[in-house]
């Protein structure tokens, strides 16, 4: 086999090797993130009014592809209160209204084996 032939096999060869990890990683951020969207759903609070929850509210969107793919969850309709039932706030009352978190514990739950998962991948295991 000549130089310039064994160039090019090991170049085919480290590219497709890439590609395979790029598409195994973005098929774990995707689980990922729908488990966190399924978690925040069953964990976030339901108000007794209407039919129209937070919870509910919550969706995931994908930006970017490869190595630059990026998933972003976040609550369509009701944006403005998660912070505040997440962290908790003082009413105009006075009164305080403690923290409900669902966002935080969903992340502490989910992120860690998905970070393990991906190490695994990366180093070929």
């Amino acid at each position: 086999m000549e130089v310039d032939e064994l160039t090019l096999k090991i170049d085919e060869i480290v590219t497709r090797y890439s590609k395979e990890v790029e598409d195994k990683i973005s098929d774990i951020l995707e689980r990922t993130a729908d488990s966190i969207v399924d978690y925040i759903k069953s964990h976030a609070p339901k108000s007794g009014h209407g039919n129209v929850h937070l919870a509910d509210s919550f969706v995931k969107q994908s930006f970017g592809s490869g190595s630059d793919k990026r998933i972003v969850i976040y609550s369509e309709k009701k944006g403005r209160l998660v912070h505040l039932i997440e962290f908790g706030y003082r009413h105009r009352s006075g009164a305080f209204v403690s923290a409900r978190p669902f966002m935080r514990p969903a992340y502490d739950e989910f992120v860690p084996a998905m970070l393990e998962e991906i190490k695994s991948v990366i180093g070929g295991k």
